[in-house]
Order: structure tokens, then sequence, then C-alpha cells
């Protein structure tokens, strides 16, 4: 079995850009906008983006494109 971990992504809205971004900081920036991160989490995994008032987070897409982690 191979596990590779999710790599995570940040847009904030004065930046024309998404810039990778460690697991850390995703989740601290989704604690200062939700009271539960783990269903933003959820989302995220699920291939959607979750918006928050400064910016919008995502995971990195994989190099083989496919969503499922193995």
């Amino acid at each position: 079995m191979i596990f590779e971990m999710l790599r995570y992504e940040v847009k904030y809205y004065d930046k024309n850009h998404w810039e990778e971004i460690s697991e850390t900081e995703v989740l601290i920036g989704l604690q200062e906008s939700f009271k539960r991160v783990t269903p933003a989490i959820q989302e995220m995994i699920e291939g959607k983006q979750v918006l928050t008032s400064e910016a919008a987070y995502r995971v990195k897409a994989r190099a083989d494109s496919n969503p499922c982690i193995c």
C-alpha cells in the first residue's frame, strides 16, 4: 500500500496565483474561519475549493491527476 501525504494550495484574493502551503498553515487558516475544520478538509479531499474571507484553499493536484489516495 502506497500512501502519499496531501499537499495544499492557497490563493489569496489579492494575488492571481496559487501557492503551496504547509498543512499547519491550512489548519490555521481554516481554524480562523470555521469552528470545525474537518468538514472543510473533507470538501478539499473531494476536490472542492474551500473559501474563507481571505483566501481559497484546495488540495494540490497530483501529477497523475488521480484524486484517490491509496
